[in-house]
């Protein structure tokens, strides 16, 4: 019995209660008055780190945008042959040689 208890707790409290603006609106008129700045700018802070990670992933989707020059390069080098790059090792070489690396 405990245990079908508990479960049944369990399942009740994984699944994410809908915040309503009525609950909110509950909770700040039961507020102490000198809480209600806190209140207003740990909203603040949320919004801005809302907006700021959108910016974010919209300037980073903005970065894999190619031009049709871009494109034509790609495409240029689809068939490339194995032999026409070089060892990464036999570069790497060269350039410290070349750079005293």
């Amino acid at each position: 019995m405990k245990l079908k208890i508990f479960l049944t707790l369990v399942k009740i409290n994984s699944k994410k209660m809908e915040i309503t603006m009525k609950d909110l609106e509950k909770n700040l008129k039961t507020l102490p008055k000198e809480l209600l700045g806190n209140v207003n700018d740990y909203i603040d802070f949320l919004k801005e780190k809302y907006i700021s990670k959108e910016s974010k992933n919209s300037s980073k989707q903005e970065t894999f945008k190619l031009t049709e020059n871009h494109k034509k390069i790609l495409d240029s080098q689809e068939n490339l042959d194995d032999s026409e790059f070089q060892d990464h090792d036999e570069f790497l070489a060269e350039l410290k040689k070349e750079y005293d690396l």
